[in-house]
């Protein structure tokens, strides 16, 4: 027998309903804040690309992160945090992090920011199409015209000649590659293990990767090229000044704050409201490019972010649609 409804059922529905809701605006707006932190980030990565040897900063804030990231883990889980059943695949995933942010380092020493961005935001695409050998997931003809899209917009910002392409636009879309291998592994190791014990094994890779790379060439042997990038990266190390270490432990805290915000915004929203906000990041890259260098985005630029920007969404929603949740949970730019 069926028992009349007296309206709380329904009143009670509402009231979940607005909590979802709330929670989801809580979600964006901890998202925004995050990636508005990690645009900062960016600003001194660019800053530092003629100063300093990429890997050492890259190392010094590595111990950084470890040192708050760890004793968050400690008062979250003591001794046990610290444990992890598929040390094989942190470690993998670490050094796609690693890959992931150096290269996009590389990039923003030679291109504006409004440009490395959206270049990067190409990472959703790239989950999509490897999760096909990774996963083993089948994706739809939707889901490949998006994909073609977001690479037409890749163009336009490239911009290729008969020479090529400038290699810093490569090391961008090489640095959203590795991301989506990073944001892959993240998936396989998320039923075993927590997003601070991922954090703290990529850490570990970073400092072993930078400090094996500063043992290697950072007596500046390898400085030997002309290009901006390279010289980021093969620079010899040298003490920083006590301005540039201020700002290696800005960085390393600004990484902490960005990762603990983005976690927020996904634990707190529902990930087809929030990730899409993910591109929010545009705005603040096309910002401080104008206000520290001065560099305004061309119209192709502009046309080729958006074309990545829409097809992104699109994927995004098309595989929430689906049910295969390819980014659920997971922020696009996890890559502390």
């Amino acid at each position: 027998m069926r028992v009349p409804d007296n309206g709380k059922g329904a009143m009670a529905h509402d009231v979940s309903a607005n909590r979802s809701e709330d929670s989801s605006v809580q979600g964006i707006v901890y998202l925004v804040l995050g990636l508005s932190v990690f645009s900062l980030q960016d600003v001194i990565m660019k800053a530092f690309s003629d100063e300093i040897a990429l890997q050492e900063v890259i190392f010094l804030r590595g111990f950084v992160v470890l040192l708050t990231i760890s004793s968050l883990m400690v008062l979250n889980g003591g001794r046990k945090a610290f444990v992890t059943r598929q040390p094989v695949l942190c470690v993998l995933r670490g050094f796609a992090g690693f890959t992931c942010f150096t290269t996009f380092s590389m990039a923003l020493a030679v291109l504006p920011l409004a440009d490395a961005t959206p270049l990067y935001y190409t990472s959703p695409l790239f989950v999509i199409a490897l999760s096909i050998p990774i996963l083993g997931e089948t994706v739809g003809i939707r889901s490949w015209l998006a994909i073609l899209v977001g690479f037409v917009g890749v163009v336009l910002i490239a911009q290729p000649t008969a020479d090529g392409i400038d290699p810093a636009m490569i090391l961008a879309i090489v640095s959203a590659l590795a991301y989506s291998a990073q944001s892959l592994l993240a998936r396989k190791l998320g039923s075993t293990e927590s997003a601070l014990g991922m954090t703290f094994y990529s850490m570990l890779t970073f400092v072993f990767l930078s400090g094996l790379s500063g043992l290697v060439f950072g007596n500046g042997w390898l400085d030997q090229f002309g290009h901006p990038s390279a010289r980021y990266l093969f620079r010899s190390w040298s003490v920083p000044t006590f301005e540039q270490t201020g700002l290696i432990i800005v960085v390393g805290f600004v990484a902490t704050a960005g990762f603990f915000c983005i976690s927020q915004a996904y634990r707190l929203g529902r990930a087809g409201i929030v990730a899409p906000f993910e591109y929010s990041s545009l705005p603040f890259a096309a910002l401080w490019g104008w206000v520290f260098w001065s560099s305004i985005p061309t119209a192709t630029t502009l046309v080729g972010s958006a074309l990545i920007v829409g097809s992104g969404i699109y994927a995004i929603r098309r595989e929430l649609a689906t049910g295969r949740n390819l980014i659920r949970r997971r922020g696009l730019r996890r890559q502390v």
